[in-house]
């Protein structure tokens, strides 16, 4: 009787034992949820705050680069006036409020940018943006789904480091489709400019991809010794 008391205790001690392990690990696992939760936001925090800062590295960028051209054709500044107070709106303003923006907000931006650049190049017919294959019935025309800026810091890179005096200087192609946004820009490379790999503006706009866009975009570029082709692919 003494055997089987002793029998029934050590069962109820093993199985109190057990439900303890049980217990602490279903608490272990608990808090090991609750951290993970809180690395995910950590993580994503620290990635809006990088593309924050990789946004305010790129809209001095753009402006400085605005404002040389200004100061090169400033008896041309009086015709460009609306145009630049597009820009400029669209570049500080529509930029410290929101990360992403329409696809239609960034061409609205590129014909103003355009625009702007018109004053400058004699030949503002070797600029030519396609929009023929931009479906503006597509649900991501209107959507807010391409990082601020994209299309300019493209544009940009050929002004900067084109031939802005050749008659097909530079060539814009958009295409939007209810999956898949293109973005291709073609420009005539500066006599004996070997190379045009880009520079800043390119750079970060690739990280702020990475940090909004995971996954989802492409860019390849192709420098030749006449002209520069760059072009973004996102998937949806």
């Amino acid at each position: 009787m003494h055997n089987s008391e002793f029998l029934v205790f050590l069962i109820l001690v093993l199985l109190v034992g057990i439900a303890g392990l049980l217990f602490r690990q279903r608490k272990d696992k608990k808090l090991r949820e609750e951290l993970f939760k809180e690395n995910a936001k950590l993580i994503a925090d620290n990635a809006l705050l990088e593309a924050d800062h990789l946004k305010f590295q790129l809209q001095p960028h753009t402006l400085r680069n605005m404002i040389a051209s200004l100061h090169v054709a400033s008896k041309n500044l009086y015709r460009g006036t609306e145009a630049l107070a597009n820009t400029l709106d669209y570049v500080i303003y529509s930029g410290n409020q929101k990360q992403l923006v329409s696809i239609k907000d960034e061409v609205i931006f590129l014909e103003n940018y355009k625009e702007l650049q018109g004053n400058f190049v004699n030949q503002i017919d070797n600029i030519k943006i396609n929009t023929l294959g931009l479906s503006k019935v597509s649900q991501y025309y209107q959507t807010e789904c391409l990082p601020h800026l994209t299309m300019a810091y493209f544009v940009e890179n050929a002004f900067k480091h084109g031939d802005i005096y050749h008659p097909e200087f530079l060539n814009v192609r958009i295409v939007l489709t209810d999956s898949t946004f293109e973005l291709h820009v073609t420009n005539k490379s500066k006599p004996k400019l070997k190379s045009n790999t880009g520079g800043l503006g390119l750079v970060n706009m690739q990280k702020r991809l990475d940090l909004l866009l995971p996954g989802k975009f492409e860019i390849k570029t192709h420098p030749t010794e006449k002209e520069f082709n760059a072009s973004l692919t996102i998937t949806f």
